[in-house]
């Protein structure tokens, strides 16, 4: 009966590192044409977001003119109250030790 040692080595001796040279060579192009597919599918949603903007710019051009100027103070600072309040509930998960 074959001892382990025997059965998990490998007898084989590779002649040289074309194998090695192989296999790093397709993990590059893997590598490669993962960044251009993020690349390609981030530039589609910058445009997105771009034509998006656009749209929107209208409607909250207007929604800032018409209002005056304490509604829009009061807004901001109820929002900043409310992010502060988060922050101070949430405090536990801002922990910088590791």
């Amino acid at each position: 009966m074959p001892s382990l040692e025997a059965l998990l080595g490998h007898s084989e001796i590779p002649a040289d590192d074309r194998f090695v040279l192989d296999v790093m060579q397709r993990v590059r192009r893997e590598r490669l044409r993962r960044r251009f597919i993020l690349l390609a599918f981030g530039l589609v949603g910058a445009a997105f977001a771009a034509f998006g903007l656009v749209q929107l710019s209208g409607p909250i051009e207007a929604l800032f003119t018409r209002l005056p100027a304490t509604s829009m103070m009061q807004g901001v600072l109820l929002a900043a109250g409310g992010i502060a309040f988060y922050t101070w509930f949430m405090g536990d998960d801002l922990g910088l030790s590791a």
